[in-house]
């Protein structure tokens, strides 16, 4: 039931705020994706483990989830990363009304920025965006490996990129939850996604690309509260 509750929370985080990515130039953003499946030539161990020694990592989402109750929203994200902090900034448009959202998650807690009261405020919601990145950990998916026996992945090229596809529902979620991820052989990081959602009387799709990696150093400065 908490699990639930926690998905249903995060389900109307999205309908209200949407997802999308942002801009900067780099080679995996206009991804297209190529009809191709090859065979897995590196294990999806080794792949991912490759972000174990990325100290900092900062990226772009473009995310839109369909409802059919709500029908198609969309909105634009930004992500920092430095363990063990993480900044989310999205920035979406209903109705003609835009609406940006930026979320700090520190060791103590998740903080929301406040813009009537002009900070970060702590706070005891979990169910911000923030909430659903864990789907797309390399822990959560190494679980997930740790739980099966097939080793046979296939992979497809996503705008010139190689991808290893792994498609898994998450241990602890039922079956309320599909989960299908393109990792992205050289640097082990989700080039693509999707989420497939269903519950009693909702049904969800969200996709994402994830676009505009970089990998060089972020100052503790960006996740300052104060």
């Amino acid at each position: 039931m908490k699990k639930q509750i926690l998905i249903f929370g995060i389900t109307l985080i999205f309908i209200t705020t949407g997802l999308s990515g942002c801009t900067q130039q780099d080679s995996s953003s206009d991804q297209s994706t190529d009809q191709i499946t090859l065979h897995v030539t590196e294990s999806i161990q080794t792949i991912l483990a490759k972000t174990e020694t990325m100290e900092s990592m900062y990226y772009e989402i473009i995310s839109s989830i369909n409802m059919p109750q709500f029908g198609t929203q969309t909105a634009m994200i930004k992500i920092w990363q430095k363990k063990p902090y993480l900044k989310a900034q999205t920035t979406s448009t209903v109705n003609g009304i835009t609406n940006t959202i930026m979320v700090i998650q520190r060791p103590e807690g998740i903080y929301n920025y406040d813009y009537e009261e002009g900070k970060y405020v702590l706070t005891t919601d979990n169910t911000s965006f923030v909430a659903s990145l864990q789907y797309f950990d390399n822990e959560m998916i190494k679980t997930y490996l740790n739980n099966q026996t097939s080793t046979n992945f296939e992979t497809e090229i996503i705008d010139g990129k190689k991808a290893t596809i792994i498609q898994y529902t998450p241990p602890d979620g039922g079956n309320l939850m599909t989960i299908k991820i393109w990792i992205w052989n050289e640097k082990g990081v989700p080039l693509k996604a999707t989420i497939d959602m269903k519950m009693e009387e909702i049904t969800m799709m969200m996709d994402f690309i994830f676009s505009n990696y970089s990998f060089s150093e972020i100052p503790d400065s960006t996740f300052s509260v104060i």
